[in-house]
């Protein structure tokens, strides 16, 4: 039976409070005329700003016949772009304006069901040129529904001067050593559990609900104790074991148990061996802060960030980067949708062109540090050199549907000292 997806009056009062920024309705005019396009943005305050400062003026400026309208949904407080998919759902069902034109990130499977009913727009070569310039790889991973514009990754950062200099310390290797030898960089997600334990207080991640830098590396030890295969944790797999009504609290313990349990018990050992007795930092800007601050050695940390931040010189002029051998880290392309019941599509769809043309994509690359969706043959090729290190074409998935039950069970059996 499929659900019925109608917003609850508390998600309508977050919605309507996100950011403290107003919806537009019916295709709204700007002040100075414009038409006004809704951009829904869950991302990271990152990407958000990178929108507001770069991606905004340009594509106005490319179109000036449009404004974007910005919205974080991912500000505290806020449910993310969920409940707004939820109601652009129901806005289909019952022929109404869904107030909304475009998702910055959104899976096209979610939520159950919507795709079939017809929710999602199918992205072509003729609503979307640019989409000819995607790379196999982007369009491999693509429903067709969906625009695949920016690459990035959870990674491992470490300070290789810090670690180094620990070594030395505790005799491993003879004073005067100048190169940290490889042996002491973990390269599988066994060798950093042992890692973590063989350095104690030199690795943290942050809480999983505040951060992919944290979710992913949680999501990472749940692929290892699940035999390292993301098959397991599709929306198929989701729907087909556990149907698309609301979980329940037994499903919810079901899944911990039979799919997460031997998770929890690799974080809870090596828990003792975290910053600060397992702390768990809030949020992507705190972790990385301890790892600027050459408090710690290692964490985990998104490939986009890590860049953008290097390149700033935010971070210790000798933190490399690494990606696990054995399954990387969760990662991907991000994906914008459209509804195609969209408040406003011909804007959506000149956004949507907009993010795959080179002067986007240059962006990407510069001014984030993201892997861009069209071919490095269309960019300056002085940007590839930053990637060496993090670039790879494994890159696992883990369906958000089975993110509720993640956190849950991450803070009820890892971390149940801390408030949610």
């Amino acid at each position: 039976m499929r659900r019925t997806h109608v917003l609850s009056v508390l998600s309508i009062i977050l919605i309507g409070s996100i950011s403290g920024v107003a919806f537009a309705t019916g295709g709204a005019e700007a002040e100075d005329g414009r038409t006004v396009v809704d951009v829904m943005i869950a991302s990271d305050t990152n990407i958000f700003d990178w929108y507001a400062d770069h991606l905004k003026p340009l594509f106005e400026a490319a179109n000036p016949e449009y404004e974007l309208n910005l919205v974080h949904t991912g500000a505290e407080g806020a449910g993310g772009n969920g409940p707004i998919a939820d109601r652009a759902y129901a806005a289909l069902q019952t022929d109404n304006d869904p107030i909304v034109s475009f998702f910055e990130t959104w899976n096209p499977l979610e939520p159950i069901g919507a795709l079939d009913d017809g929710l999602w727009l199918e992205i072509t070569n003729d609503n979307v040129p640019n989409i000819s310039n995607a790379i196999d790889a982007v369009i491999a991973g693509s429903t067709g529904f969906d625009i695949p514009y920016r690459g990035s990754q959870v990674i491992l950062a470490y300070n290789a001067d810090r670690l180094l200099n620990i070594l030395i310390e505790r005799g491993e290797v003879p004073a005067g050593t100048i190169e940290l030898p490889a042996q002491y960089v973990p390269s599988t997600f066994p060798e950093l559990m042992d890692w973590i334990k063989e350095f104690p207080g030199e690795f943290t991640y942050p809480r999983p609900d505040t951060t992919g830098a944290g979710r992913n590396f949680v999501t990472r030890a749940i692929l290892q104790a699940n035999d390292l295969n993301p098959d397991v944790f599709t929306v198929e797999a989701f729907a087909e074991r556990f149907g698309t009504g609301e979980l329940s609290r037994a499903d919810i313990d079901a899944i911990n148990e039979e799919f997460y349990a031997e998770a929890w018990e690799m974080l809870n050992e090596i828990e003792p061996f975290l910053f600060d007795d397992g702390a768990y930092p809030s949020g992507a800007a705190s972790v990385t802060r301890l790892l600027t601050d050459e408090v710690i050695t290692m964490t985990t940390i998104w490939s986009d960030q890590a860049l953008q931040a290097r390149g700033l010189g935010l971070l210790p002029p000798n933190t490399r980067f690494i990606q696990l051998d054995d399954l990387p880290m969760v990662g991907g392309y991000a994906s914008s949708t459209i509804p195609a019941n969209a408040t406003n599509l011909d804007g959506a769809l000149a956004l949507a062109n907009f993010l795959l043309s080179s002067e986007a994509q240059e962006s990407v690359v510069r001014v984030i540090g993201g892997f861009p969706a069209v071919s490095w043959d269309t960019l300056p090729s002085e940007l590839q050199e930053d990637f060496n290190d993090v670039i790879t074409d494994d890159v696992p998935s883990f369906a958000g549907v089975w993110g509720p039950a993640v956190i849950e069970g991450w803070y009820s059996t890892v971390a149940p000292e801390i408030e949610r």
